[in-house]
């Protein structure tokens, strides 16, 4: 339920100008919640920016309103900043050096690691991703949804709910969306733009990666890793995390999944968690400075690739039944 605070906050007259920002590593959740209320609030007579410290991967430039989000390391003048999606105020990036102590700070987000971190909080880790919390924020406002917000909505569910197959997807989630459908949203349009528009040798190069999958002795962790190199050459790799990781998931016997992405050769590597259930992958990414969600959660480690598979392999092992 959306907070009564929250419904006052936004209609306050004095609020005239806001600021809406994402997480870095952006997706299709964080762009969709993140555009959506930007659009939301414009409805309502606000001036928005949209700005984030990340540029929004190709497959998500078909989004209406894509175009509007700046990049940028600091905030404009503004009476209150609304962030989607992010579990603390670091995960904007430089950004968060210019929030404002001073002006109040919107915190929108469904990860059960999050925070707490703004001076209004609505976390709901039982939603299946913010776009759904978003929706939930029209219906309380009784704003009619447009086409335009239907499918930025529609793509975020899409995205964080794995098409509908993690364990996060509710019943509300699908109610959800099939309201959204009634706005005439194109589901497979959408569907091929996300995971149907590679060209040829990126798919050759995932074939690559999923060749390359280990496992530890035991047989309950695997993990595929996307070197440096590779992903500069195929960005789209980097990108599309799921879509990878999901090789490694669905090993019988597997209850741990990883995928390791470097992001600067011998420096920093991005690690991504999955579970089959059993293991809390939140606690896992959590020992490294990292969160999310119990089945999905994620972390960056400074080191050299080769050392942070060895540390967090060893680590997941551990905690397996």
């Amino acid at each position: 339920m959306v907070p009564k605070k929250l419904i006052a906050e936004l209609k306050k007259k004095n609020l005239k100008v806001f600021v809406v920002s994402a997480h870095v590593h952006l997706e299709g959740d964080a762009l969709g919640s993140e555009l959506a209320v930007a659009s939301l609030l414009r409805r309502m007579g606000k001036t928005v920016y949209c700005i984030n410290d990340d540029e929004a991967p190709a497959e998500y430039l078909f989004m209406p309103g894509i175009r509007t989000i700046r990049r940028g390391t600091v905030f404009p003048p503004y009476d209150a900043a609304v962030l989607v999606d992010c579990s603390d105020a670091s995960r904007i990036g430089k950004l968060s050096r210019s929030i404002r102590k001073d002006k109040p700070l919107i915190n929108i987000d469904h990860h059960i690691s999050n925070t707490r971190f703004g001076s209004m909080n609505w976390v709901n880790p039982k939603a299946s991703c913010a776009s759904e919390m978003v929706y939930q924020l029209f219906e309380a406002l009784d704003v009619r949804l447009s086409r335009p917000e239907a499918i930025l909505l529609y793509t975020g569910i899409l995205a964080d709910t794995g098409s509908f197959r993690y364990a996060s997807t509710s019943a509300e989630t699908h109610r959800v969306a099939a309201h959204l459908l009634e706005f005439g949203v194109d589901v497979y349009g959408i569907y091929q733009r996300l995971y149907e528009n590679f060209s040829y040798e990126t798919v050759k190069a995932l074939g690559g990666i999923v060749r390359g999958m280990r496992r530890d002795r035991t047989g309950k962790v695997a993990w595929v890793q996307v070197p440096a190199a590779l992903g500069k050459k195929y960005p789209v790799l980097s990108e599309q995390t799921d879509e990878i990781i999901r090789f490694a998931r669905a090993v019988s016997g597997v209850e741990v999944a990883l995928l390791f992405k470097e992001i600067e050769r011998g420096r920093e590597v991005r690690v991504n968690f999955r579970s089959r259930g059993r293991v809390d992958v939140n606690a896992l990414a959590h020992g490294f400075g990292g969160g999310g969600h119990r089945m999905a959660s994620g972390c960056t480690l400074r080191g050299a690739l080769k050392g942070v598979i060895a540390k967090v392999v060893a680590a997941a092992a551990r905690r397996c039944p």
